[in-house]
């Protein structure tokens, strides 16, 4: 198995999205986009069996791809879904940028003493959009994403609990009717600001009473 590439009922889920997905052209603000590195992207983890993992973490949506991240126009939907999880893997495991640092540490406090790998086996990190945006969008939230994706990819998780990083990632979940717990963004600005460390303490409090 790649590295962060989940069990195969989430692979096969994720795949419909490289189709591409036929929401791109209808869905706002989505590209698809291979050559510039804009495909749906961002997830990765659950490496076991579904009923393993114990935390969801759901974010916003894909920030711009990283420098040098390209796919091949012609790559099949497997193809996609190893490639933009192990450059996810790649990122969250060394810790590319603050966003990718404040999620590791996050993890490694729910699950101490644990290799990142093997935290895998118990987290999914997702999208409340996978799609990819030429810009990063602000305020703007569209849950056609959610809808088709984020619902589906939590029922395949029963015994998980899932956390939404942000504003527009509590938007998408509240809009498809998921439960969940809250905390500021992982990303900044939100990470920045003085509440959000003590909202990470709190939810890391909650997510480990349920393990």
């Amino acid at each position: 198995m790649k590295a962060g590439v989940p069990f195969d009922e989430m692979a096969r889920l994720l795949h419909k999205a490289y189709a591409p997905c036929a929401n791109f052209g209808t869905c706002k603000e989505a590209v698809w986009d291979p050559s510039r590195g804009h495909v749906p992207r961002g997830a990765c983890g659950a490496t076991g069996r579904g009923e393993d993992v114990k935390v969801v973490m759901v974010f916003a949506e894909p920030g711009n791809p990283q420098t040098g991240e390209r796919y091949p126009e012609d790559a099949s939907a497997d193809q996609f879904l190893l490639r933009t999880t192990q450059t996810a893997y790649d990122c969250f495991s060394g810790g590319r940028d603050q966003f990718h640092r404040n999620a590791r540490w996050f993890i490694s406090q729910v699950f101490p003493g644990l290799a990142f790998a093997e935290t895998l086996k118990q987290v999914w990190l997702t999208e409340g959009r996978l799609c990819s945006f030429t810009e990063e969008t602000g305020g703007r939230t569209d849950s056609t994403c959610a809808r088709q994706f984020l619902v589906r990819q939590i029922s395949l998780l029963p015994n998980a609990t899932v956390v939404a990083f942000g504003g527009k990632a509590k938007k998408y979940l509240s809009a498809s009717r998921i439960p969940h717990i809250g905390a500021h963004a992982l990303a900044p600005p939100g990470c920045n600001f003085k509440a959000a460390r003590p909202s990470w303490d709190a939810v890391i409090e909650q997510v480990r009473a349920c393990l």
